[in-house]
This record gives C-alpha cells, structure tokens and sequence, in this order.
C-alpha cells in the first residue's frame, strides 16, 4: 500500500491535473482515470509512428529502390526470428555477402505501414554507439557495416509478430538489396501473475551428467604432462620424453548473479578467476601460475509465460551498440519465493538452481 501511495503522490506532483479533482453537479468529486497508451501490432501505421529507430529520421513513403550500379552492395537475410521485449530494444544485426564503397547507414521499414526511417549512423540522436574499436584491414575508416540497427518499443503492446524491412545505402549512394527481419514481440502481461521473480538472485549449483547436484563456484582443474628439456619446462609431446603430471589451468567461478526488476529489465553479472602455468617462469621443480581475473555485466529484458512457465530473456544492453546481442528461453522447473530451479531450452543436458540474495 505504502509504494501505491508513493507513486500516486508523485504522479500528481508531475502533472496535478491528471489527479486534480473536479465537482460535478450534485457536489460530488471525479477523479480523471490514467490513461494507457496501448499499441496494436496489427495497427502497423500506429506502431511506426510509437517506435524510435536509432539515428533514424521518419520519411514518408517506401524505402528507395535499389540501385543497379556496379559496386551496389548486397545483404543476405537472416531467417532466425529475433526475440525483442515490449517496451525495450529489437536488435538486428545485418550480414553482407558483398560491398565496395563505405557503408553510410540503412533504411527500415515496418511492414505494413507508410513510412520508413533514413539510418544515419554519423548523427546522434538520443542513442549510444559503442567506443570505437580497433579494424582490420576489412574496414574502411567511417564504415558502418559491422552497426545494428535498433529499435525502440512503446512500452504496451498487443500481439507478438511483425516484420521490418531493410536496406543499406553506401557513400556513393548506391542502394542495396531489401531483407526481411522477423521479430516475436514478449509481453509483459505476465509479470504481475509472477512476482516472485523480481529480486536480485544468486546461481547456486547445477546438475552434472547424472542429474547429481554440484556445488557451481567449485573450481575445475585441468591437468597435463610436462617435461624438462634442458632445465627448461615444456608440454609433454612424445613418449620418448621423461614426463610428469601437473595442473595447466585452474578456472574457478567467483560470482554468478541474475536481476529481475518489475519494469522487465534483466542483468546479469559474471565473474571468474583463471590461473595458467606460465612456462618462462616456471622450473622442473616448481610451476608457476598467473592468474586473470575475467567479469562480464550484460543488461536486457525477461518475460515470462505463467501458462507454460517459460522465461524469454533477451539481452540488448539497453540499446547500447555491442556484439553480444543474443535470446535465450529456459523452462521453471520449481518455483518459491527464494528458490528457482530451470533448464535452457537449448541445453537441456543440466538443471539450474537459482537463490534469493
């Protein structure tokens, strides 16, 4: 009740008309209900008109021809459908078989409606473009071919299909083939049927090949044979070598924690530890190790099934421009307010056990 009250307070305080109340004849008082902004995916012409296509302009009518010239660049389309939360991120990655001049941006379209968006990817216009990183000698300075395009979704949504088209357009003006990208729209509907998600979780075991618990921060040795040649160490190559076991690496996972907030948002923090015998460093009497320290922060969307009790996750940093845009759905297998237990639908080979932090 208490965060009911506190929301409600501050929705007046940001626009007092909308819970300013008003008399009616008989002396009585109305309150103005808010109001739901709700797009329908069938309504094509409304929904381009609700989206934001990063570095994107709006432009009546159909995306532009494409050209004929030699050097016209040339897509090739993706048939996997790309998994997208409502009122976060839909993100495609476009693939050329072929190119010439610099790749400048792209047009997009939503099937089904009357406008397309130019992509430039020199402007800037409320989105973020990941630092720039080092090319190889494939990509020309100022080319946009390795860029996603991203797009913005309201917030409610109805439906779960639709298709966008696009095309790419170079420095010479020259315009590519037109693609088609499919996408599944998850709702958030079923978030309030499943509270018990929302929470800050930590990974605490899984199952190995026999289905046997396994404690998931145990550290995994692997092993080798070394010999010694010259007083020096080197990898054991040949049964003609005097030959001794050793560790070569030993990984060990420090942190695996997983965040579900009421707004769809999902992340998910990762960190481990890798020590490696370092040969140069390293005597026939002792081996020596250096360790790494590796970690990873992702950041996206969930949404959940409670029908078929299947989570969506989808990781799309926010919109942020990275490589690692990627989905995943996992089954619940066991669900109370401080344990979950799942599997991947991809990799159902192991079960995970989640706890509440």
């Amino acid at each position: 009740m208490k965060k009911i009250l506190f929301f409600g307070i501050l929705a007046c305080s940001l626009a007092f008309n909308a819970c300013k109340k008003s008399s009616d004849d008989q002396g009585g008082d109305t309150e103005q209900p808010t109001k739901i902004d709700t797009v329908y995916l069938n309504d094509r012409v409304a929904l381009a008109s609700k989206v934001k296509v990063a570095y994107g302009i709006s432009t009546p009518g159909s995306i532009p021809a494409a050209t004929t010239a030699s050097g016209t660049p040339v897509l090739v389309e993706n048939k996997n459908i790309v998994d997208a939360i409502s009122g976060r991120y839909i993100v495609i990655k476009p693939s050329f078989s072929y190119y010439e001049s610099t790749i400048k941006g792209y047009y997009v379209s939503i099937v089904g409606s009357s406008v397309h968006f130019e992509v430039d990817y020199s402007a800037s216009r409320g989105f973020y473009r990941q630092a720039p990183q080092v090319q190889g000698s494939l990509f020309r300075e100022g080319d946009y071919v390795d860029s996603s395009i991203i797009v913005k979704l309201p917030k409610y949504i109805i439906g779960d299909t639709l298709s966008l088209s696009y095309a790419a357009y170079d420095s010479l003006g020259h315009v590519s083939n037109k693609v088609m990208a499919h996408v599944r729209i998850h709702s958030q509907n079923g978030i309030a049927d499943y509270q018990d998600f929302v929470g800050s979780w930590k990974v605490n075991r899984k199952t190995d090949a026999n289905g046997v618990w396994q404690n998931y921060y145990i550290p995994d040795t692997s092993r080798t044979n070394f010999a010694c040649e010259s007083g020096k160490v080197q990898y054991c190559l040949n049964n003609q070598q005097s030959c001794f076991p050793g560790i070569a690496a030993i990984t060990a996972v420090t942190k695996y924690d997983l965040m579900f907030t009421d707004m769809n948002e999902y992340s998910e923090l990762f960190s481990a530890t890798i020590s490696r015998v370092i040969m140069d460093n390293s005597t026939c009497d002792k081996l020596n190790y250096g360790t790494q320290t590796i970690s990873k922060l992702e950041k996206g969307g969930w949404s959940f099934n409670p029908e078929t009790k299947i989570m969506t996750i989808v990781v799309d940093n926010n919109g942020i421009e990275f490589n690692n845009f990627y989905s995943y759905q996992v089954k619940v297998l066991e669900m109370t307010p401080q344990l979950v237990t799942l599997v991947r639908l991809d990799n159902t080979s192991y079960t995970v056990e989640l706890v509440k932090k």
